[in-house]
């Protein structure tokens, strides 16, 4: 069955598949019929893998992602191509069908790893997604030149899932709004070039709540969360905002990029507390497929040890699938990544930005600077740092930072930021 008939077959049951929730489809049907009418309707169906409903756009999405940001690079910096792809294959043989990319992804390397991995059949098996990076637009039409790029890298006529990248304070105010990116993504839906159109959102659940209320006609979005961050950017509530509005919620950074991998042991101490002993990486994952809104984990994997580990991980993923001592567990590693020395106590929740200077200060320090103190790593912290951290997107470094004050009482926690800013610029000399 190719792609357009795929679709064609299941559009009418999108409907009547919106009514289900976030129900896990992977479940018995008593009904022999019944499910075997089900499993036609998922994409790329393994018994192996578990599917959950994306919210109104009535497709049926594999539990585990794979996210195309963190794949196997060479020595000369670029990416070692044949594992990406030999990765991608054995993902999608074990079930996946939710293949996540964006056009600046490795410098557009990501994209074409995508296009060369499903040539040969596989793209009618998945569902794609790219992002349209608003950071680099200089005028309205770069939006349209943006999408092409993603088409021809990905070779493909069709991107499924479609995102605005990175919505922020910034870039809602400077590019979306007055760009009428929303209105062009709207277009690109009707003229039939995507299949849904969405968002992915690094801010605080305020905006998060604007950027919904902007459209009716937003299928999903892609937030960050992981069980660390329960109050950063759009948080646990995030997810449930979203359901609520009939949308599908995707989920990106579930190991904090790498820091969930590889715990103090502080932490995994208290994990183990349980008496259940899974893996740091499980433990992420396993807190994320317990929130019956969440629809697929998008998880960033670099070897094809990682691939098997996380297929059979998601083997076993269920909604509400935690006991009571298993989130008393992750409780306790809440509080232990707390009481590191030198941590600050900040949620991330942005009240305190805009910042005068466009100092990023809950990035710095609820991201970048506490994921330093777990394994005092200089050379990842300063790639999130300053890699990851443009002044156009989360704002400007803390030596920026001019000790004016605006921003103390708007702290909830009541930090002292300037002095603190002061400490993370000696610690990291930016």
């Amino acid at each position: 069955m190719n792609r357009r008939e795929f679709f064609k077959r299941t559009g009418a049951s999108i409907a009547a598949g919106t009514l289900l929730g976030a129900n896990v489809l992977g479940a018995e049907t008593k009904n022999e019929d019944g499910q075997k009418e089900l499993l036609g309707k998922i994409l790329n169906y393994n018994p192996n893998m578990q599917y959950r409903l994306m919210g109104r756009t009535g497709v049926k999405v594999s539990a585990l992602g794979f996210g195309m940001l963190r794949l196997p690079i060479l020595s000369d910096g670029k990416v070692d191509f044949d594992q990406s792809v030999a990765m991608v294959r054995r993902a999608v043989e074990g079930g996946v069908n939710y293949i996540d990319t964006g056009r600046v992804y490795l410098n557009g390397q990501s994209e074409q790893v995508v296009g060369e991995a499903l040539s040969g059949g596989l793209r009618d098996r998945v569902y794609v997604t790219s992002k349209s990076p608003w950071w680099i637009m200089e005028q309205p039409e770069d939006f349209e030149k943006f999408f092409d790029e993603s088409r021809r890298a990905m070779k493909t006529d069709v991107i499924d899932f479609y995102h605005i990248h990175m919505i922020m304070h910034r870039g809602w105010k400077e590019k979306v709004i007055p760009y009428r990116l929303i209105e062009k993504m709207e277009k690109l839906k009707s003229d039939g070039k995507i299949r849904f159109m969405g968002f992915s959102f690094h801010d605080r659940l305020q905006l998060f709540k604007k950027v919904l209320d902007a459209s009716s006609g937003w299928d999903f979005c892609l937030i960050q969360h992981n069980y660390l961050d329960y109050e950063y950017e759009s948080g646990v509530l995030g997810p449930k905002y979203a359901a609520a509005n009939g949308m599908g919620v995707a989920v990106m950074k579930p190991v904090r990029t790498g820091l969930l991998a590889d715990l103090p042991q502080s932490m995994r101490k208290a994990l183990y507390s349980t008496g259940i002993k899974k893996s740091d990486v499980e433990w992420a994952l396993d807190y994320l497929w317990d929130i019956p809104e969440v629809g697929v984990v998008v998880s960033g994997m670099n070897s094809l040890d990682d691939v098997e580990a996380n297929l059979k991980y998601a083997a076993k993923a269920r909604p509400n699938m935690l006991n009571p001592d298993e989130r008393k567990a992750l409780g306790e590693a809440i509080r232990a990544f707390r009481q590191i020395p030198g941590h600050i106590d900040c949620t991330g929740c942005y009240q305190c930005i805009p910042c005068p200077q466009n100092v990023a200060i809950g990035y710095i320090f609820a991201y970048v600077y506490n994921n330093y103190l777990v394994h005092q790593n200089m050379k990842r912290a300063l790639a999130d740092y300053t890699v990851s951290m443009s002044p156009i997107q989360r704002g400007a470094p803390a030596s920026d930072c001019t000790g004016c004050g605006a921003c103390l009482n708007r702290c909830p926690q009541g930090l002292d930021i300037p002095k603190l800013l002061a400490r993370v610029k000696e610690t990291m000399g930016k």
